[in-house]
C-alpha cells in the first residue's frame, strides 16, 4: 500500500481531470475546445512556463543537455517510425508526425508536476519547449508540405521559454505584483490542459484496428527504450532522466490529430493512434513510475 498510494497520487489527478473533460463533452454540455486549447497553449502555459523558469537557477549545462537529448530522441525516433511507415505502405505525411510526437504538454507536465515537484515540472518544461520548436518546423512541414520556421519561433510557448531561461540566466527579478500575477495566470493552464484533452478524445471515434494498437505499443516500447539508452548517453541526473522518460512515453499528442484534419492527412486513423496510445500509456504509467519513484 505504502509504494501504491504514491502512484495514484500522482496518476489519478490527471486522468480523473482529463475524465471530467470527456463526460462534460458526452454529456452534450457545450465546450469550445478550440477556445479553451488556446487560452491554455496561448497564454496560461507560456505564464507558466515563464514564471516557472524565471524563478530558478539557471543551469546551462543541465538546460542544454536536455533540449539536445531531446532533439536526439526524436531524430532516432523518427527514422525507425519513417521505417516502420515505409514497411507497412501507410504514407510518410499521414502517420510519421503522429507515430514521432508525444503528449508532453497535456500528459507530461501534469505527471511530471505531481511525481517530481517543482523542479521536475521545469526540466519537463525544457523538454516541453523543445517538442514544441520541432513539431511547428519540422511537423508542419511534414504534414502541410510547407516549412514554416517562423511559426515556431513566434509561437508563445517559444518565446516563454527564452525569455524565462533568459531572465533565469541573467538573474533578472520579476516586480513581486508582476510575478504574482503571471503565477496566477499560470495556475489554471495544466487544469485546462487536461480538460481540453479528455474533452478531445470524447470526439473522436471511439474503435481502432488490431494494426492501430500493435503500432501503438511498438511506439510506447521503442519510445522508453530510447529514452532510456539517449539518458545514459548524456549523462543525465536521475531526476532529470526520470522525468526525460516520463515525458518519452507519453502518448500520440492530440495536436497531430488536429494538424492530421486540418490537413486532411488520414486523422480518422491517427485518431485511433490518440486513443490507443492514451489507453496503452494509462495502462503503463503506473508501472513505469514504479520503477522512477
Amino acid at each position: 500500500m505504502t509504494v501504491i498510494t504514491p502512484i495514484l497520487e500522482v496518476v489519478l489527478p490527471v486522468f480523473l481531470l482529463a475524465a471530467a473533460g470527456y463526460v462534460w463533452v458526452r454529456r452534450n454540455i457545450e465546450f469550445d475546445i478550440e477556445f479553451v486549447g488556446r487560452l491554455a497553449l496561448e497564454f496560461c502555459v507560456p505564464c507558466l512556463v515563464f514564471g516557472k523558469l524565471a524563478s530558478v537557477s539557471f543551469n546551462g549545462a543541465i538546460f542544454a543537455a536536455i533540449a539536445m537529448a531531446t532533439v536526439t530522441f526524436y531524430a532516432v525516433s523518427a527514422l525507425v517510425m519513417a521505417g516502420v511507415v515505409a514497411f507497412l505502405r501507410m504514407g510518410q505525411r499521414d502517420f510519421l508526425l503522429p507515430l514521432v510526437s508525444a503528449n508532453t504538454g497535456n500528459i507530461g507536465l501534469p505527471l511530471c508536476f505531481f511525481a517530481f515537484g517543482e523542479q521536475g515540472l521545469v526540466y519537463a518544461i525544457v523538454l516541453f519547449a523543445t517538442m514544441v520548436v520541432l513539431q511547428f518546423t519540422f511537423g508542419l512541414w511534414l504534414v502541410s508540405g510547407e516549412p514554416s520556421p517562423l511559426k515556431a519561433v513566434r509561437h508563445p510557448l517559444v518565446l516563454a521559454s527564452v525569455f524565462g531561461a533568459l531572465f533565469s540566466w541573467q538573474g533578472i527579478e520579476i516586480p513581486k505584483a508582476l510575478s504574482n500575477a503571471i503565477d496566477l495566470a499560470g495556475q489554471p493552464a495544466i487544469p485546462l490542459m487536461l480538460l481540453a484533452l479528455g474533452a478531445a478524445i470524447a470526439g473522436l471515434p471511439a474503435f481502432m484496428t488490431w494494426r492501430i494498437a500493435g503500432i501503438a505499443a511498438f511506439k510506447l516500447l521503442l519510445s522508453g527504450v530510447l529514452a532510456i539508452a539517449i539518458g545514459r548517453a548524456f549523462n543525465l541526473d536521475p531526476l532529470v532522466q526520470s522525468v526525460f522518460i516520463v515525458q518519452a512515453i507519453t502518448p500520440v499528442a492530440v495536436t497531430s490529430w488536429m494538424l492530421a484534419q486540418r490537413y486532411n492527412r488520414r486523422h480518422e486513423e491517427v485518431a485511433q493512434m490518440v486513443l490507443a496510445s492514451t489507453v496503452l500509456v494509462a495502462l503503463a504509467m503506473p508501472v513505469v513510475l514504479y520503477f522512477l519513484l
